[in-house]
């Protein structure tokens, strides 16, 4: 055994569906549904088993509704005839019985997507995720978007629209489909879905939709920029860069993307343990000998070693002949941009000034330890005038 590290699972027991079909709520009312018999918890065993409740009512009005006979086969997995491949992990695809209907995904977003309470949708596809996602996905508590995305105010509909978009309501765009071979038909769930790049399309560029607006599919963005797109034809969680390894092994899970704006998430165990502070795996001396890169732009996304001794003191060559490079992400003029906040407090060493002490997050620019070689300098504009003489009384004539 090389190296240990501890991550957190994805477990919660927070997924059900007690908030609408529970006896009352909007799933489980009467007079929505007549002719349902539709069961209160006392009804069951443990009088106190509201989920158990809601179970049963789900497969009387799925019986009501399409003719089946589920509450007298219990119990009932859904998935048995609605394909998931979240359940599936051999990846052979849908049985044959399967293949008579929608998949899971389709008929749980499709179907509650369309549906509506007193004239409103009862999934509002501008709601926040309390309202929506949180219903049935973990959860409230759990907070499913949890990482660094959802810190900076994006929402689950963010990267994979609303209810409808996700049931696969409407064709995908092309580029939509993780391959291109589904592009004009509806997403297949779990396989269709958003990309780093749909939203880091450039360098310092972060935008806050992974789609077009105006697309009802939400088909993901591709970018001609590709510093941080995932390998081809391949999503984020199964992507490997810097040396083979796994995105996530340096930025965390999907829905869990360094740091969690909470110090004392869980979620930071990780990366505070093998660095020494939360974020992204972002110092090379983690996995490398300090000093033992030398000078390069061979990191992860084309990066030059972090805060290591030799390149701090010694990378003014390497910048004179890389400006452009440089540019990627301390900025055209060297100003500073997202991509260059440092990572946790620094202490600098200049030749001229002493040490310099940054704290976390300061952008880097490259004044702050002596003059700015990226700095564009602007050529005076020169006029020539027409049309008022000639020689030295024309110079007058403004």
């Amino acid at each position: 055994m090389l190296a240990t590290s501890e991550v957190v699972t994805p477990v919660s027991a927070e997924s059900d569906c007690q908030n609408c079909h529970a006896m009352g709520e909007v799933g489980a009312v009467p007079d929505r549904h007549p002719g349902v018999d539709f069961v209160l918890p006392d009804d069951i065993t443990d009088p106190n088993n509201i989920l158990q409740a809601a179970k049963v009512n789900i497969l009387r009005l799925h019986d009501a509704e399409e003719g089946t006979t589920l509450d007298s086969q219990r119990p009932v997995l859904c998935a048995a005839c609605h394909y998931s491949l979240a359940l599936e992990l051999a990846g052979s695809g849908p049985n044959t019985e399967q293949r008579q209907h929608d998949t899971m995904s389709m008929v749980m977003h499709k179907h509650h997507g369309e549906l509506s309470s007193n004239g409103h949708p009862v999934f509002p596809p501008e709601g926040i995720p309390e309202q929506t996602c949180y219903q049935c996905h973990p959860g409230k508590l759990t907070q499913c978007l949890r990482g660094a995305m959802g810190g900076a105010g994006l929402t689950c509909q963010s990267c994979h629209g609303d209810m409808l978009a996700v049931g696969g309501k409407y064709p995908l765009a092309s580029g939509g489909s993780l391959d291109g071979s589904n592009d004009g038909s509806i997403r297949r769930p779990w396989t269709d879905l958003s990309r780093c790049q749909a939203c880091h399309t450039g360098d310092a560029l972060r935008l806050e939709l992974a789609y077009d607006p105006a697309d009802p599919a939400a088909s993901p963005r591709l970018a001609s920029n590709r510093r941080f797109a995932e390998n081809t034809d391949t999503l984020y969680r199964n992507s490997r860069g810097h040396g083979g390894v796994a995105c996530e092994g340096c930025h965390g899970s999907t829905h869990a993307i360094w740091p969690n704006a909470n110090p004392l998430a869980n979620d930071n165990v990780t990366a505070t343990g093998l660095q020494g502070h939360s974020g992204t795996i972002i110092e090379c001396a983690t996995c490398h000998g300090n000093t033992s890169l030398g000078l390069t732009l061979d990191g992860p996304h084309g990066m030059h070693p972090v805060n290591d001794p030799v390149w701090n003191k010694d990378h003014e060559d390497m910048a004179e002949k890389n400006k452009d490079r440089c540019r990627t992400c301390h900025g055209v003029n060297g100003e500073g941009t997202v991509l260059a906040r440092v990572a946790d407090d620094r202490t600098l060493q200049t030749e001229d000034d002493g040490p310099i002490h940054l704290a976390r997050g300061t952008k880097v620019s490259c004044d702050l330890c002596h003059d700015n070689p990226l700095q564009k300098k602007t050529e005076p504009a020169t006029c020539t005038w027409a049309g008022f003489g000639s020689g030295a009384a024309a110079a007058g004539e403004r």
